[in-house]
C-alpha cells in the first residue's frame, strides 16, 4: 500500500508516538492518556480544572475523562476540591506528591517529542508544527 495520503500517515504517527509514550511511561505508572491529564494539570492547575475543562481541550468523551481522572486518583497523582465559584463542581488537582514530580514528569515530554521527531531537522519539526496547527485550524501562537 502506497502511503501518500495524509490521514493515514498522522494515524500511523499517532500510533508509532503510543507505542513510544506507553514503553517510557511505564516507568512512571502513567499512561499516555493519564501523562497528557497531568501534564494540562500542571499547567492550569492555578486556574481550577474541572472534567469539563480536559474534556473540551482534549475532544475527550465524559465517561472516558471521568475513567482516566479516577485511576489518577487511584495512584495518588490527583484529588479532588471543591470549585468556591460554584457549589456543584470540583477541581481536578494535582496531589502534593505530583507537584513534587513535576519537574521529572513534565521533562519526559521533552523525551517523547525526541524519540518521535529525531530523524528531523529543527527546522522541519518546526515546519510540521506549523503545518499541523494550520491544518486544525488553530492560529499561530
Amino acid at each position: 500500500m502506497k502511503l501518500d495520503k495524509s490521514a493515514i500517515l498522522i494515524k500511523k504517527a499517532a500510533l508509532e508516538f503510543d507505542k513510544i509514550s506507553n514503553a517510557v511511561l511505564e516507568e512512571y505508572n502513567l499512561t499516555t492518556a493519564q501523562y497528557k491529564v497531568m501534564k494540562y494539570l500542571y499547567e492550569e492547575a492555578e486556574n481550577g480544572v474541572r472534567i469539563v475543562d480536559l474534556e473540551k481541550y482534549y475532544s475527550m468523551s465524559h465517561p472516558t475523562t471521568i475513567g482516566i481522572v479516577q485511576n489518577l486518583e487511584k495512584k495518588g497523582f490527583v484529588t479532588y476540591e471543591e470549585n468556591p465559584n460554584h457549589a456543584r463542581s470540583r477541581f481536578i488537582v494535582p496531589t502534593k506528591e505530583a507537584m513534587q514530580r513535576q519537574e521529572e514528569l513534565e521533562a519526559v515530554g521533552g523525551k517523547l517529542e525526541e524519540e518521535l521527531t529525531h530523524r528531523l531537522s529543527l527546522e522541519e519539526r518546526q515546519e510540521l508544527v506549523r503545518l499541523l496547527k494550520k491544518m486544525m485550524g488553530l492560529s499561530e501562537e
